[in-house]
Parts: C-alpha cells; sequence; structure tokens
C-alpha cells in the first residue's frame, strides 16, 4: 500500500528537527504495517489554524484527489489542522476519494466506526489550545505594557529597546525632508539610491521581493509616535481570514490603547515632529486609500516576476511594477501598454470561449459526471444505513445534551450534534448527477458566449463591462496571478495558468498552462 506523510510545525520555536521526528515517527509505523512511503508534505514555520496558506497541506489535497498514494499517515491530527471545520472538511474530503487517514500518536483512523466524533474532538481542542495560547500571551504582554516594560517587536531606529544611533540619524533625516516638502516615494528612492538598508534589509523573507526602502515605509516612520517618545501598545489586532490564511491588520478603539511616555527612546524633537504632522494633515498629502473599485481591467492579476509585488496601472495608459515605482526597491522597471496587456490577456480567454473549445470542455463535463454518477449510485446503496446510523446517534446526543454529560462540555456536545445533523442533510439533499449535468451542459453555450461579450465589450472601454470582465478573468485564472518576467530585450514575458472549466461551472475544474510575450 503507498503511503504518505503530512508533517507540520507552527513556530520559531520549534525547529526543522521537529519535521524530523514527524517523519521517523510515521515512517517506523508504515514499516511495522509493511507500507511503501512514496510522498512526503511538509510545512515549516506555519500556523495550523487555515489551509488556505499552507503549500505543503495544498499540494497534498492534489495529490489526494488524484489518487497518488492511498493512506496519509500524519503524527497526530493537530498537524492537519488545528481549526474544527477545516479539519473536519479536510477529513470528509479525503475520505470520499477513498483515501485512508493514520494518526500514529492520538490512533486515529477513518477506516474506523466513530472516527468523526474522533476528529471533531480533536479540531475542537486543537481549535480552543491556539486560543488558550493567543490569550495568555496577550494577557502577558498586557501586563508588561502596563508596568513600561518592552512588549517585543523592533522599530526602526531602537536595537535591544535603546535607540540605534546610525538609524536615529537615518530618521530624523527622514523627517526633516519631509518636513521641507519632498515625497515619502522620493525619500524612498533616494536612500535606495544610496545604499542604506532598509527596516526589512535584515528580515528571513520567503519571497522574492526585495528588501529596499519604500514610499510606504516612510510614511509608516513620519507617522509613529515612538519617535517622539510616546508609547502605544494594543492599538491594533491581526485577524487571520479562515480560508486564505493571511492576516489583516484591524485598529482597536483609542480607549483600549496603554500608553506611556519614556523620553529614552526620543529620536526627533516635538517642533520636528509638529512640522511632519502639519505636512502630513495638509492637502498635498494623500495617504493610500484601499478598499476601492479596481480601475483597469487587469488590476489585482497582475504580478512582477522579479519581486513578486503588483503590477498596477502607473499611468492611465502603463502598468507598471509597484515596488518600483514606489522608491525603486525592485530593478523591474519595465512598464507595458495598458491596452496591449489587457488585449493579450483576453486573447488565450477569448480562444478558449470558441463554440469548438465549449464542445470539447462539454465531453470532459459529461465523463466527469458519470463517473460521479456511479460514485453516487454506490453511495445511494449505503444511505438508507448511514441515515439510520446518524438518526440515531444525533438521539443520543440529543439526550446527553438535555441530561448533562460530565464527560464532555455542553458546547462540544452541540458541536458534534451540529456536525451530524449537517452530515445528515448533506445526505438528504443528495441530487442525481444527471439533472445537474443536463442543466449544466445546457448552460455552457450560453455562458461561454456571454462571457466573450463581456470581454469583447471590456476591451472595446465599456467600463461597466469592465467589472464583470474583471470577474470572469479572476474565476479563469483561479487566483493564479499572470507573472511578468523583464527579458533582456526589454520586453515582459507573461507566465499563467488558465481555468478553462472553471471558468465555465465551478463543480469541474480543468486547466491548462499558457504563457506568451507582451
Amino acid at each position: 500500500m503507498r503511503a504518505a506523510i503530512y508533517s507540520r510545525f507552527s513556530t520559531d520555536r520549534q525547529t526543522d528537527s521537529s519535521i524530523a521526528d514527524q517523519v521517523r515517527v510515521c515512517r517506523e509505523h508504515a514499516e511495522r504495517q509493511d507500507w511503501e512511503v512514496c510522498a512526503l508534505f511538509e510545512d515549516q514555520g506555519i500556523s495550523g489554524a487555515a489551509l488556505g496558506n499552507r503549500p505543503g497541506a495544498l499540494r497534498l489535497q492534489e495529490a489526494a484527489l488524484a489518487r497518488q498514494f492511498d493512506v496519509l499517515l500524519v503524527m497526530d491530527l493537530s498537524r492537519l489542522s488545528r481549526s474544527m471545520g477545516d479539519l473536519a472538511h479536510m477529513i470528509d474530503r479525503l475520505t470520499f476519494v477513498g483515501l485512508r487517514i493514520v494518526g500514529v500518536h492520538d490512533g486515529f483512523d477513518n477506516t474506523r466506526d466513530g472516527h468523526e466524533l474522533v476528529s471533531g474532538l480533536s479540531g475542537i481542542m486543537g481549535q480552543q489550545f491556539r486560543k488558550m495560547v493567543a490569550k495568555k500571551t496577550y494577557v502577558a504582554l498586557e501586563s508588561r505594557a502596563k508596568s513600561k516594560r518592552p512588549t517585543g517587536g523592533r522599530a526602526y531606529g531602537y536595537r535591544d529597546g535603546k535607540v540605534d544611533r546610525g538609524e536615529a540619524f537615518i530618521v530624523n533625516e527622514i523627517f526633516g525632508k519631509f518636513a521641507d516638502g519632498a515625497s515619502c516615494r522620493t525619500i524612498a528612492a533616494e536612500l535606495n539610491a544610496r545604499r542604506i538598508p532598509s527596516p526589512g534589509a535584515s528580515w528571513d523573507r520567503m519571497t522574492r521581493r526585495p528588501s529596499g526602502w519604500m514610499g510606504s515605509g516612510v510614511r509608516v516612520i513620519v507617522r509613529n509616535e515612538r519617535y517622539c517618545g510616546v508609547i502605544h501598545w494594543n492599538t491594533s489586532e491581526w485577524r487571520k481570514n479562515p480560508v486564505t490564511g493571511m492576516r489583516k491588520r484591524v485598529a482597536r478603539p483609542k480607549s483600549e490603547w496603554i500608553t506611556h511616555a519614556d523620553e529614552s527612546l526620543r529620536i526627533v524633537s516635538d517642533r520636528l515632529w509638529a512640522r511632519a504632522q502639519d505636512r502630513m494633515r495638509g492637502p498635498q498629502i494623500s495617504p493610500a486609500r484601499s478598499g476601492g473599485k479596481p480601475k483597469y481591467l487587469l488590476s489585482g492579476l497582475l504580478r512582477c516576476g522579479v519581486c513578486d509585488a503588483h503590477y498596477i496601472g502607473v499611468n492611465a495608459h502603463h502598468y507598471g511594477c509597484s515596488s518600483h515605482r514606489d522608491g525603486g526597491s525592485c530593478t523591474n522597471g519595465v512598464r507595458v501598454k495598458r491596452t496591449e496587456a489587457e488585449a493579450k490577456m483576453a486573447e488565450s480567454l477569448l480562444d478558449a470561449l470558441t463554440p469548438e473549445n465549449v464542445q470539447v470542455t462539454a465531453r470532459e463535463m459529461q465523463a466527469y459526471w458519470r463517473e460521479l454518477e456511479r460514485s453516487r449510485e454506490v453511495k445511494a446503496i449505503e444511505a438508507p444505513h448511514e441515515l439510520q446510523e446518524l438518526s440515531a446517534r444525533i438521539a443520543r446526543l440529543r439526550e446527553r445534551l438535555r441530561i448533562g454529560d460530565p464527560d464532555m462540555p455542553t458546547d462540544e456536545l452541540q458541536a458534534a450534534i451540529d456536525r451530524a445533523e449537517a452530515k445528515r442533510r448533506e445526505l438528504l439533499e443528495q441530487q442525481p448527477a444527471a439533472k445537474e449535468s443536463a442543466k449544466v451542459l445546457k448552460m455552457l453555450p450560453k455562458a461561454a458566449e456571454s462571457a466573450r461579450r463581456e470581454l469583447v465589450a471590456a476591451l472595446a472601454g465599456d467600463s461597466r463591462a469592465s467589472l464583470k470582465a474583471r470577474v470572469i478573468l479572476r474565476n479563469a485564472y483561479e487566483g493564479e496571478a499572470i507573472r511578468l518576467v523583464p527579458d533582456e530585450d526589454g520586453h515582459l514575458d507573461a507566465h499563467w495558468k488558465l481555468q478553462t472549466v472553471k471558468l465555465l461551472c465551478s463543480a469541474v475544474v480543468g486547466t491548462g498552462g499558457s504563457g506568451g510575450r507582451i
């Protein structure tokens, strides 16, 4: 039997040996079962709170759905996920395709009866563990902030909790130039030209993005009250998207801030601070805003192949690298004419939406639905018995909830009931695949023609059509950025991945590679 191993560690307190230990434990178990380990998947230094930011877990799911192995080994279920919802969804999805999942230390095995309860409890405990650690960390930092002690983190201009003279000189220079009228972007470009190390120059980056100065970084410095000796703590919090794993900073109300003054940390004078803030509030400064509607057809879809920053509309006629524009920290200064780039990107999609290609897509979908119908027929035989078991289980859980259970808290019982009822609804709501197939296949030609019309109208300058066309493009590229890489001749090579079937029907995903020069 072919086995794959997934391992993960989440913090800088753990090391690469944690991965090695997990792999060793799983390999030893595989040897005892006479299984052949054919694949290894890992995520290093990444939290188990979400799946979207874990490349190893995403590759694991792709390989599992392609049936590249038969059994998945983990040291325990918390390695797969510390999110109750994500863990249950992943196990359900992998179980559906016939994959066996084994937790070596916690004894989990999805081929055993009642495995849903074990995974549910593991997900609840993992999620509560994360919340407990976060709460304890917050309380410890709050205590330090109230006693005017350092709370961690390093601002530019300071080292080991004290003022760094070399960086403090640059901070004063930034404030002076800004107060005298220089823009943040101009200051950043000048610092890069002088090869002054930026705040992020010493970071251990996991991406190719350069670590030079940027206008946004200069703006952050000019707004930071720490430089005039005023320390704020608890001004914001990070919230993690449960799907993508990306974090977003959210401001807290000022009533929750903890503030104190420390003259030993002052770098700029009150007068220089006031001059800089007066200019920051003036009409000539327009801080960057987020959340607005995309202005151009390819806004948000293009990425620089050198630094991975967004390619943005640098003016009304051209796209350019935002890092190069905002301080020159990226060497890629090649711009592309907006109309030419939009036409090139839409061209491959228009080709994919021809009647001939739509017919090919329809045949692929028919084959998919035939396979789906066969799997549902097998499940239909087992469904009555499974529904009966679920109904009985729900009744037992409700009775335990009514009379109280000393071994299982009320919230855990309710969570188990909710999962069982959701599974029961899923079984009851299953419809024959043939009806879905006929409906979607009938829709394909009209959907393709509608998409072609929106794209053509957008290329002709119709602003309303551009909004719809952006949705079409984003679905077609399925979150895969279009990467623009400059060559020696001053051209940009575009690399992208086209999801043709995803564009037409979210139930089926087909992929095709593509690329070209713009």
